[in-house]
């Protein structure tokens, strides 16, 4: 009798859980013997192919990312002598944040105690570029003033 919880049945035999831990018992045998034969399956496999399996994994999907043209790229774009993608003018061909958007968005948050996040309202400049702007402007406050006033 394979009773489930929660039911009438379940509640009022005591005989039904020893056939619910026999039907989990088999349950978790089943389980395990389908692991298992997939486990086998990937060793075999792995086996006939073994000059031929290149990733880290046996039985892991290789995925070919072309990660040397991808180098190449990269540098291409922002570092070689001519770079694709300029430091003032991003990926779209827009230019980027102006020093007057950036320190206005650090006064604000040091004023006001404007939230990061909240400077895109206004200034229209993201969260992360709000706090590394902060951050520049403070190690650029303390590497000027620090020896004379702290």
């Amino acid at each position: 009798m394979n009773s489930h919880y929660g039911s009438s049945s379940y509640l009022a035999s005591s005989s039904s859980l020893d056939d619910d831990d026999d039907y989990y018992d088999d349950l978790e045998k089943q389980v395990v013997c389908q692991i298992t034969t997939n486990n086998n399956f990937c060793i075999a496999q792995h086996q006939n192919n073994e000059g031929s399996h290149r990733g880290s994994i046996p039985c892991h999907i290789v995925v070919n990312r072309d990660r040397e043209n991808a180098d190449r790229n990269l540098f291409n774009d922002y570092f070689a002598e001519n770079p694709r993608f300029s430091a003032s003018i991003d990926g779209l061909g827009k230019l980027g944040l102006s020093g007057l958007q950036k320190v206005t968005a650090v006064f604000r948050m040091l004023a006001y105690g404007v939230p990061a996040d909240a400077t895109n309202e206004y200034i229209k400049i993201g969260e992360s570029t709000a706090l590394e702007s902060l951050k520049q402007f403070c190690r650029a406050v303390v590497k000027v003033f620090g020896a004379r006033y702290l």
